[in-house]
């Protein structure tokens, strides 16, 4: 009875259940499966306690190599500048990291004098503070900086940014 149930399926049919048990048998092929797209639902909030300062540009991204942190202490903070210079916790490679932009609102928003401290936050709890400044003042172009801070080995479901100025 099931030898005549599988005599009626289509020649092409009984080729690939046969390749199936062949290839099952040996031990020849292996089908693996992997994903390079994954969606990630989570929230942002940003708390810019300055009409100057604008921030924007976010994205999360995996570290391609070890960083040191730059700019994560109040006495070395970074000169914001027209070509948005870095500013980092500590990266460790293959770890997540969250990117975003800190700048000034307008051209020359920020005197010569302007210092700010950049607060990250994961699920509530702090990840990071680093510190910019704008010691070369330029009068021309918009100033800021490329803010990148260590999200670990996970991501959280939301990440509170807090940009406050700590000078005039």
């Amino acid at each position: 009875m099931l030898l005549d149930k599988l005599r009626s399926l289509p020649a092409f049919v009984l080729g690939l259940i046969g390749f199936i048990i062949v290839v099952s048998a040996s031990g020849v092929a292996t089908l693996t499966v992997t994903t390079t797209d994954t969606l990630v639902d989570f929230s942002t909030e940003n708390f810019i306690l300055d009409p100057d300062t604008a921030v924007g540009n976010s994205t999360i991204t995996k570290v391609p190599a070890n960083q040191a942190a730059i700019g994560d202490a109040i006495g070395s903070p970074v000169d914001a500048s027209a070509g948005l210079g870095a500013v980092n916790t500590a990266l460790t490679q293959d770890d997540f990291v969250y990117r975003f932009e800190v700048k000034e609102q307008l051209v020359d928003s920020w005197s010569s004098t302007r210092a700010y401290a950049i607060e990250v936050f994961g699920d509530g709890l702090p990840i990071g503070t680093l510190y910019v400044d704008n010691g070369a003042d330029n009068a021309t172009t918009i100033e800021g900086v490329t803010v990148q801070i260590s999200l670990g080995a996970g991501i959280p479901d939301s990440i509170t940014i807090k940009v406050q100025r700590t000078t005039e």
